[in-house]
């Protein structure tokens, strides 16, 4: 993906116009999702292509809520996946090898505020939220350069990863973000 400046990922298009955000917390809280998004979707899909032993750790852990249903909830093209560890061995041992070029990666905001806070400290508050993803493309199911192409369309609810928040283990063993819903579609 392009490295985006700050100036063009902190405008709001309405209507056709454009207008640069001025409110420095609104700025970073727009810049804040737009990383968190583009990053997410990047290593995602990398992990897909050449790293699918790794898939299961972008997942949170599956909890059962009060009204009997359970997250994570997973849907890919209509198959219904239920745990990070269950999509990890369908890409492995079910689904060939795929190559994606993203087109668009799309970000909001759904709960500025997540949970209480523990702490004051401002990077706790920047990531105190769940995020809405939403990327678009094309998928190859064969070889790079080889085999047809067709669109495709996920959307994600992604969580904090509370375990990276509070640094318990190296940052590089764990995602900032996790998975709690995912919808994958072909779209032609």
């Amino acid at each position: 993906m392009a490295d985006v400046p700050a100036d063009v990922r902190i405008k709001v298009s309405t209507e056709g116009k454009s207008y640069k955000i001025r409110d420095s917390k609104m700025r970073k809280v727009i810049e804040t999702n737009y990383l968190a998004a583009e990053s997410f979707a990047e290593s995602y899909y990398v992990a897909i292509r050449s790293a699918r032993s790794t898939l299961a750790s972008f997942y949170m852990n599956k909890t059962e809520l009060p009204d009997g249903k359970s997250i994570p909830s997973i849907v890919l093209n209509g198959a219904v996946l239920n745990d990070g560890t269950t999509v990890q061995k369908f890409f492995i041992e079910e689904m060939p090898f795929t190559h994606y070029e993203i087109q668009s990666v799309d970000c909001h905001v759904l709960n500025p505020n997540l949970k209480p806070l523990q702490s004051g400290r401002k990077a706790e508050a920047e990531r105190n939220m769940s995020l809405l993803v939403t990327v678009s493309g094309w998928v190859r199911l064969q070889e790079a350069g080889k085999g047809p192409t067709r669109g495709f369309s996920e959307t994600f609810v992604l969580l904090p990863n509370e375990e990276y928040s509070r640094q318990k283990v190296p940052k590089t063993d764990k995602k900032s973000w996790l998975i709690q819903t995912q919808n994958f579609r072909y779209v032609t």
